[in-house]
């Protein structure tokens, strides 16, 4: 769920992956197929801003949207308000909840919708959330230090970094990072809150410099702060749990000849969809081609945090 942040503070929203896509859903007869007489229901899980929905929409599909993020849902809302505002009311084309995709189920019965023709999951966060004063930032050492997708949690960043043991805070730096440095990092967290209580981004930042060799510092393209960051914010919003059963349940969802389509942007993310595409081709129950689709060099050079994403997708039978 990757965008671009302009230097005046403004939000470029980029879809990753948006034509790979549209191509997924279409190749199955999703989209533009002229016989149907009823829109085709596509539900973008995680809509964020609403790239993806808005091209879906524009290729004749109605889209159920959700999110997590009562912000990203107001983004989303009006992005696609004036996608639609010159065809006629909204509501003919989309409809969007603040919900978690772990309750997907729950969402599309209270819409009367039983099954629905493709479901898409594009993980991770928005670059509107780096805007947010949560804490997904490290570019702010003054933000607390929250991380929480949705208000209705109650247990932020700086909560599960002053509370866990020494174990349970390596086995979750080890989701993102190396076991040495999983290690070291959680040492280093309780010796820092052994001595002054962990709130704000900055504190987080200095126990990671603390503990990061020089070495490694200078061999590594992206921030040292990007993983461990990560690893907490996949903590505190229970997401590869959550993407566990969210998979599950989304299956059961699905028409016959429906497509599930996950976009990941890290290893730990993909494992989860590769096993559970693995187990659902082994049981007869889907399609899957085994290779995975990235972005292309001129969308990773216009987009340069689209270079970790990876689609997957699996059709049913």
């Amino acid at each position: 769920m990757n965008n671009g942040v302009r230097e005046d503070g403004n939000i470029i929203h980029k879809p990753v992956l948006l034509e790979e896509v549209c191509q997924v859903f279409g190749s199955f007869a999703l989209l533009n197929n002229q016989a149907q007489k009823i829109k085709p229901i596509i539900v973008d899980a995680t809509i964020g801003a609403g790239g993806h929905s808005g091209e879906l929409i524009k290729r004749g599909a109605y889209v159920v949207g959700m999110d997590a993020d009562r912000e990203m849902v107001k983004i989303a809302r009006e992005n696609l308000k004036k996608l639609t505002c010159l065809t006629g009311n909204y509501n003919d084309f989309f409809t969007i909840i603040n919900d978690n995709f772990v309750n997907i189920e729950r969402a599309l019965k209270d819409l009367k919708i039983d099954m629905v023709d493709g479901i898409l999951f594009d993980l991770g966060i928005s670059s509107y959330h780096y805007t947010f004063d949560r804490g997904f930032s490290f570019q702010d050492p003054e933000s607390p230090l929250d991380m929480r997708l949705s208000g209705d949690q109650q247990v932020t960043g700086a909560d599960i970094l002053n509370a866990l043991p020494k174990k349970q805070l390596a086995d979750m730096f080890l989701k993102t990072m190396p076991y040495r440095r999983s290690i070291g990092l959680s040492k280093a967290v309780l010796e820092y809150r052994n001595v002054k209580k962990i709130e704000k981004v900055g504190d987080f930042l200095e126990i990671i410099e603390k503990v990061t060799p020089l070495t490694y510092r200078e061999r590594r393209k992206i921030s040292n702060s990007t993983l461990p960051f990560m690893a907490l914010r996949m903590a505190v919003n229970s997401e590869l749990e959550n993407l566990k059963i969210a998979i599950d349940r989304s299956w059961h969802l699905l028409k016959q000849n429906g497509v599930l389509v996950v976009i990941s942007f890290h290893s730990g993310e993909d494992a989860v969809v590769k096993e559970n595409f693995n187990n659902l081709t082994r049981s007869g129950e889907g399609l899957v081609s085994g290779k995975f689709v990235r972005p292309g060099e001129l969308e990773i050079r216009d987009n340069p945090r689209a270079r970790s994403a990876k689609l997957r997708f699996i059709q049913k039978k």
